[in-house]
């Protein structure tokens, strides 16, 4: 375990030095842990270059099964020396950038108010990477729009987010058709992005050929042309709700028919939960309850 844990810290900082004064190891005696892994596996796990070092692909490999190990320990540990079930411990979550905007504070919040002895991590990324963390165990739960089916993850539902059609100030208000919404000119993510890929599908459902002119992934980037009148987008309400409340972008909702997506909380049937599992993910849907029941995430329905 001692040398699963320093292996993991040197592939993490990419420096047997800077692991060495992180453990408080003297660096020949942690190269020596390397050796004697090395020499077990029969395989080579770390290659040097002039700042440091890089994790073979067997090291690669080996980091990310400890860190798998590691927490399962930690769990176990955690688990039977919690004798007066107060819930301790760690629990990452993963959450897409726009949904952490919204969630990620008064979901700390709740954590610090129901759960102080609780350490609450979380990542984002899009949608694609939280699922792939979920599978190679570096989160715990993991929060996305709906997408393909995942082997060996359960999935549960969570709320509908619709979509508007953005465009520039003094644009019209009024509710727009889908095929009207995807006839106009777009800015859009790049084709790899969930939300595009949605909006590619019901543009090919309805016969609609889209107009693009151009995909950018940075959402301050793409709604900073929309505003200047290069096109319109289509977003959720809640990316730019503080913009259509300043009156810098108009929302319109999308209609005949609606276009919309899901939000759903994964976790891997692959790891034994943690006592905090079934408590956190309750206080999850019971924040999100009151956000979207008190019109913090405007556009949503549960």
């Amino acid at each position: 375990m001692r040398q699963l844990r320093s292996f993991v810290q040197i592939v993490e900082l990419g420096s047997i030095t800077a692991a060495a004064e992180r453990l408080q190891i003297a660096q020949p005696a942690l190269s020596r842990q390397v050796q004697a892994l090395e020499e077990e596996l029969g395989v080579r796990l770390l290659s040097r270059h002039g700042r440091g070092v890089i994790a073979t692909e067997e090291g690669q490999t080996l980091a990310d099964r400890a860190r798998k190990v590691l927490d399962d320990v930690e769990l176990m540990v955690q688990d039977i020396t919690a004798r007066d079930h107060r819930l301790r411990g760690t629990i990452t979550l993963g959450l897409p950038p726009t949904v952490a905007e919204v969630l990620a504070t008064p979901l700390v919040a709740e954590t610090l108010r129901l759960y102080p002895e609780v350490k609450l991590r979380i990542t984002t990324g899009f949608s694609g990477h939280v699922q792939d963390w979920l599978q190679r165990g570096t989160i715990d739960i993991g929060v996305t729009y709906q997408g393909a089916k995942v082997p060996l993850v359960k999935v549960q539902p969570l709320l509908v987010e619709r979509l508007f059609l953005i465009q520039p100030p003094g644009s019209p208000q009024a509710p727009v058709p889908l095929r009207e919404a995807l006839a106009s000119t777009a800015i859009l993510p790049s084709p790899d992005h969930g939300l595009r890929k949605l909006i590619d599908q019901a543009a090919l459902q309805n016969g609609v050929p889209l107009n693009i002119a151009l995909e950018i992934d940075i959402l301050p980037t793409l709604l900073a042309f929309v505003e200047r009148g290069a096109g319109s987008t289509i977003l959720p309400l809640v990316s730019v709700f503080p913009l259509v409340q300043a009156g810098r972008l108009v929302a319109r909702p999308i209609e005949a028919p609606a276009l919309g997506r899901m939000l759903v909380i994964w976790t891997s049937l692959n790891r034994q939960p943690s006592r905090l599992m079934g408590p956190f993910t309750e206080m999850l849907n019971n924040t999100v309850r009151d956000l979207v029941t008190s019109g913090e995430w405007p556009g949503t329905t549960l």
